[in-house]
């Protein structure tokens, strides 16, 4: 790991002091001290463990209530071994999820907070209950909580109305820059970068023809031609992707063919179909318990040459996705004076970038009004974008994801009460030790 990566001056968070006070409110469940703490919360919990251990019929409406939450007559629903087999669903993927994220951290620390087999072999709810409120350790009863919160926010996502119409409004402002935007292009070229970091940490070295060493990088560039202002507006957009958040494709880097490269790799590839892992991990990091409330579930990232041909894009953007007026939480690093809304607070202080939300107007397929739904977009410059991508700078992907990860994740996942505080030390400078 490149410890300047975890270099707590660098980025934009108290990370120290945010380690060891974490905020529980939004996953009460999540929270050591729950059950010391004596709340409504954990009577209406105990409350349903002991109506469902005395009564298999209760049990059975009690996970209607889950899986059905709206059918008034329970005795419609799926029979007691369906239901039970859906619950394993969701058990089964809060470990999955759980042990990806164990992987994320350094080898020699993984074992101290491995779940004890106990609860992973655990798929059943009622079991699951049992074990958080008379478990015979105080481990043991944090872990029964934290696999039951885990599969009931998996369950949520998936009940989210805005995660189920996730697909089309992706598709919807596709089709919006397709008629806007992509109708106007002239040509797609390939262009081969070949780029490594300077000896300052920060800069970016680039050129059309890499040398020996270099990591490399292909951009399909699409030049586009459009009429905006009573003039001829063009511009090479080296790089365009639209992603749906439950679909994640994390960057990584590797030897391919003698030579090192940027590739995608999936992770939380062993959970069904497309991951809510990307989107639990924030719930939690940000202390969201409504997955509505999620802002960038549609995003978009375009990549230009330079400061010039991001505002030559903002002025195309314009002509077909919104009016000045419609964006909203923007931030602009890449401006000589940069301003606006803060940075996603574990970034790295050279981490540059155009972004905001944009509302897209879109048609109800009910037949409905018309209504709005967010896509954060994000607009980099060829340099500020191979600092995402360069394995060595602290302003990459994999370094923000990290930093995510140790300092908003783990304190709450693995929280030092339970697992104590020696298990996660790293360098002194690393804003951790």
């Amino acid at each position: 790991m490149n410890q300047s990566w975890v270099d707590a001056s660098r980025i934009n968070r108290n990370t120290d002091k945010e380690r060891r006070a974490v905020d529980h409110t939004a996953h009460p469940l999540l929270d050591p001290e729950f059950a010391k703490k004596g709340s409504r919360l954990l009577y209406l919990i105990r409350m349903t463990f002991r109506r469902i251990l005395k009564s298999e019929e209760a049990y059975r409406r009690e996970l209607t209530r889950l899986f059905y939450p709206t059918l008034t007559d329970p005795d419609l629903a799926p029979d007691m071994k369906t239901l039970k087999a859906q619950t394993a669903e969701y058990l089964r993927e809060a470990d999955i999820y759980l042990a990806s994220t164990i992987d994320l951290l350094p080898a020699e620390s993984q074992h101290a907070v491995l779940p004890l087999s106990v609860i992973t072999d655990c798929l059943d709810v009622r079991d699951l209950l049992g074990l958080s409120i008379h478990g015979d350790s105080e481990r043991l009863r944090y872990e029964a909580r934290r696999k039951l919160a885990l599969s009931q926010y998996l369950l949520q996502i998936d009940q989210s109305r805005s995660i189920q119409d996730g697909p089309h409004h992706k598709t919807h402002f596709e089709e919006v820059l397709n008629e806007g935007l992509w109708r106007h292009t002239k040509q797609i070229h390939d262009v081969n970068i070949g780029f490594h970091i300077h000896e300052d940490g920060k800069r970016i070295h680039y050129s059309t023809r890499p040398k020996p060493g270099d990591q490399l990088w292909d951009f399909r560039s699409t030049f586009v031609e459009k009429e905006r202002n009573g003039r001829s507006l063009g511009l090479d957009v080296l790089y365009y992707n639209c992603r749906f958040k439950r679909s994640v494709t994390p960057i990584s880097f590797e030897v391919v063919d003698g030579t090192r490269r940027v590739v995608e790799n999936v992770r939380w590839g062993d959970m069904r179909q497309e991951t809510s892992g990307s989107i639990l991990s924030k719930m939690i990091r940000k202390g969201v318990n409504n997955p509505d409330e999620i802002g960038d579930i549609i995003g978009a990232m375009f990549i230009v040459n330079d400061n010039d041909a991001l505002t030559d894009l903002l002025v195309l953007l314009d002509s077909c996705i919104g009016t000045p007026f419609g964006w909203r939480n923007v931030t602009d690093t890449l401006n000589s004076t940069p301003g606006g809304a803060s940075l996603n607070s574990y970034s790295s202080k050279d981490f540059k970038v155009f972004k905001g939300d944009v509302d897209v107007l879109c048609t109800d397929e009910g037949g409905g009004a018309p209504y709005r739904f967010p896509v954060e977009v994000q607009i980099f410059t060829v340099e500020s974008y191979l600092r995402t991508v360069c394995g060595e700078h602290e302003a990459s992907h994999l370094a923000l994801k990290l930093r995510q990860f140790l300092f908003g994740l783990a304190p709450k996942i693995f929280p030092e009460e339970i697992y104590g505080d020696e298990w996660l030390e790293l360098e002194s400078n690393s804003g951790l030790g």
